[in-house]
């Protein structure tokens, strides 16, 4: 009897084993650079450094959402300050903002930092439990929290429900999703597939536009097991109808007015500011496209290429919107990066050949983080500045923080934070307000309180988006242009930030003081 060893059966498991070392290094590798890329957020947490208009603007409603003497949570329409987001994310950051840490802003930035880092684990939890090797999973999750803290860096520990609301849902994907085999044998525990849904609705209650996982579990279970994709909704259902029961309750119509009713512009243009952030994915996909038909894992295929759909579709669809900005592709990166590690599973199993050359995971790996490899460099180095400067910037903030708070009356903030920092009350919030006013809606007598200067100080960007999205709607900005007629320069902040005082010169009208 004669047997016949192939040259690749001689050298499989060494190579198997270099390759897996190479894995190892890899994501070795990458857990080093996600650590130098977040020092730099990660040491401005406690700062007072406004990073953007939403961290004054979440701080002022969750004080509102804890704090009796400050305010509505939902004020209703005809006010100078509008809440279009659900209210659990807000009793979550006012509770610890005023139980725990002592500052709102400080609060929902080491929430958001928390959940961020959740949901990278948890994208691994899901991938593993669906019965991927750890490794793989392990990738996955580490995948979503580089991309984030590369292409998205801002949103890294800052105040904002996002990243709060995807841990949440991920959690229940991960009570909902289990080993294939256990999946295909007998029904689905109706308590995990309730849980799961309450989960999920309760991320819809911290911020209302995560829709693409439910939306793609339900295809999922629709596909997998009809039953318990009833039980699933029914469930959800279930859960929906009683959380808007108790938001009704507890603030009445004006919530769901405040919600439903928000002004916004939208421009079908800015949807491609969407997809050209998404650039960098694109060799990410490569992988996944070369790979997934390798793939053994049917059923998470069945899950994720659905999740990736609906989340590239509505991510884009979102963006058109005014003052939606990147978060929108969160859900997009998040399918991305459990695909890849199905990709990279299938990859370490069966590695695929190209003219008779073993392309092992380890290449596949850095194949598709080839754009976050080349733009690492320029984000440590943001990070590292943002460490060592932190000290200066809020140096730098701290006239204008003390102005405001000194002020002898009312005052008003573009950014947000810093009237939040200087204990002055949320009174005017001039993004939606402004929002208001381009889609038709009044202005809440706001142009008469300017023109009759019944604000002692106010905080002004000439060169924010706010400004700009005006212009590029109506041609000017109607607020802009009464503050220059009325309000001069009293102080001037970072980056051209103005605080801007009454001009005596121009007498306000008898009646307006």
């Amino acid at each position: 009897m004669t047997c016949t060893v192939r040259p690749w059966d001689a050298l499989a498991r060494p190579i198997a084993l270099a390759g897996i070392r190479g894995f190892d290094l890899a994501l070795a590798c990458g857990a080093l650079l996600l650590i130098g890329l977040v020092l730099g957020p990660v040491a401005t947490i406690p700062m007072q450094i406004p990073l953007d208009y939403n961290e004054g603007w979440n701080a002022g409603f969750a004080a509102r959402a804890v704090m009796p003497g400050t305010g509505p949570l939902y004020p209703g329409p005809d006010t100078l300050v509008f809440n279009n987001y659900p209210p659990l994310g807000f009793l979550i950051v006012g509770a610890a903002g005023r139980w725990l840490v002592g500052d709102m802003i400080v609060a929902g930035r080491i929430i958001a930092l928390l959940g961020l880092l959740a949901s990278g684990a948890l994208v691994a939890l899901c991938l593993r439990r669906l019965g991927l090797a750890w490794r793989p999973a392990i990738a996955g999750g580490l995948a979503m929290l580089l991309l984030i803290a590369t292409w998205f860096r801002v949103y890294v520990a800052m105040d904002d429900p996002q990243w709060l609301a995807h841990a949440v849902m991920l959690a229940g994907l991960a009570v909902l999703v289990d080993r294939p085999e256990r999946l295909r044998g007998g029904p689905l525990p109706v308590v995990r597939i309730a849980a799961a849904a309450l989960l999920m609705v309760m991320a819809g209650f911290i911020k209302h536009n995560l829709v693409a996982l439910p939306l793609a579990t339900t295809i999922w279970l629709l596909w997998l097991r009809p039953r318990a994709c009833a039980v699933w909704l029914a469930a959800a259902a279930v859960a929906l109808a009683a959380g808007a029961m108790m938001v009704w309750l507890a603030w009445g119509a004006d919530a769901f007015a405040d919600i439903l009713g928000h002004h916004r512009v939208f421009t079908p243009a800015r949807a491609l500011f969407g997809l050209q952030k998404l650039l960098p994915l694109i060799p990410a996909g490569l992988v996944i496209g070369l790979m997934l038909r390798r793939s053994p894992h049917r059923i998470a295929l069945g899950l994720v290429v659905p999740f990736l759909a609906v989340a590239l579709v509505t991510g884009v669809l979102q963006r058109i919107g005014d003052g939606v900005y990147y978060n929108a592709q969160f859900p997009t990166v998040i399918a991305l990066s459990l695909a890849l590690g199905i990709a990279l599973d299938a990859a370490i199993a069966r590695p695929p050949r190209l003219r008779g050359t073993t392309i092992g995971a380890p290449a596949l790996l850095v194949f598709a983080a080839l754009p976050l490899i080349g733009a690492a460099p320029q984000h440590l180095r943001l990070s590292v500045q943002a460490l060592t400067q932190r000290e200066a910037r809020a140096a730098a903030w701290a006239p204008m923080i003390g102005a405001l708070a000194a002020a002898d009356g009312p005052v008003g903030c573009q950014m947000l934070s810093l009237c939040a920092w200087a204990g002055r009350p949320f009174g005017v919030d001039m993004f939606n307000l402004t929002q208001k006013v381009l889609t038709g809606g009044p202005d809440s007598g706001f142009a008469a309180m300017l023109a009759a200067h019944r604000f002692a100080l106010i905080e002004d960007d000439p060169h924010s988006s706010i400004h700009a999205e005006a212009r590029d709607a109506i041609g000017h900005d109607p607020f802009a242009d009464i503050l220059a007629r009325n309000y001069r320069v009293l102080l001037t902040g970072p980056g051209g930030t103005r605080l801007l005082a009454p001009d005596p010169a121009m007498s306000a009208p008898s009646e307006g003081r």
